[in-house]
């Protein structure tokens, strides 16, 4: 295993000294140990602490068992993509830093929804949100934004994923074949007649689909319990402006607890 063992003194070493706080600030664990990179493949302690961190910010939801499998690889993926850095699914010392001052995610205030999707396609990300809070976020794979040649419409079509605010109107359960295409998905949830989330073997970090959202087999699989008819999903390139509730303008302060 690879290992590139960053020692906090070096951290010390390049701050400013100043002098010591009448209390000081609370320290992650996570800059407490040894900085480590990790790859697919790799087994062990570092591989299970990285994978119960991940799992805290939100981006793994499967065992913890020490080992850099698929799934693994799949949460340091949307965890670049989070971070807007190289979308790769090799987990760098600095990611260890990077996992414990997360910015804030960038979504829309939806005052007026819990549960719901949202979809960045800038990102290529989707966020799970239940009860007004973020669950899960994982990567996913948009339209490529190519023309390719219709076989049931018998001319060229544009591969672009719809953007704006649909509800999820539609489930097929396990896999499902189009007869004329041939093309097949997984656990398929519609949000318009032709777009849908779903599973697929190929999901890579960019924009490679017909138009729809592909998550991977495992993903739509866990997805599966946590998604119902009627779930508002919302697909944008930038955040949108959300107006504030009735009564909350602009010029209105709102004083603190």
């Amino acid at each position: 295993m690879i290992r590139r063992l960053i020692a906090a003194a070096v951290l010390v070493a390049t701050a400013t000294i100043a002098a010591p706080a009448a209390a000081e600030e609370p320290r992650s664990p996570l800059l407490d140990s040894t900085l480590v990179r990790l790859e697919p493949g790799d087994s062990g302690p570092d591989v299970e602490r990285m994978q119960r961190a991940l799992t805290d910010a939100g981006f793994y939801h499967f065992e913890i068992d020490g080992v850099f499998g698929p799934g693994t690889e799949t949460a340091v993926v949307a965890l670049h993509k989070f971070l807007k850095i190289d979308r790769t699914s090799t987990f760098h010392a600095l990611d260890w830093l990077r996992l414990s001052q997360l910015p804030d995610p960038g979504l829309p205030n939806r005052w007026n929804e819990l549960d719901y999707i949202e979809v960045d396609i800038a990102r290529q990300l989707l966020f799970l949100v239940r009860g007004g809070v973020v669950t899960q976020i994982l990567p996913v794979s948009t339209g490529s934004g190519n023309t390719y040649w219709s076989v049931r419409n018998n001319r060229w079509a544009g591969s672009r994923t719809p953007r704006g605010d649909y509800t999820l109107d539609m489930h097929q359960y396990g896999w499902a074949c189009d007869s004329v295409t041939g093309w097949c998905v997984y656990k398929y949830w519609g949000f318009t007649p032709f777009y849908g989330v779903h599973g697929y073997r190929s999901v890579p970090a960019y924009p490679a689909s017909h138009g729809c959202v592909r998550v991977t087999l495992a993903d739509a699989d866990w997805l599966e319990p946590h998604l119902f008819l009627g779930m508002p999903i919302h697909v944008w390139d930038k955040p949108p402006y959300i107006p504030p509730p009735p009564g909350i303008g602009p010029a209105m302060v709102i004083p603190p607890e």
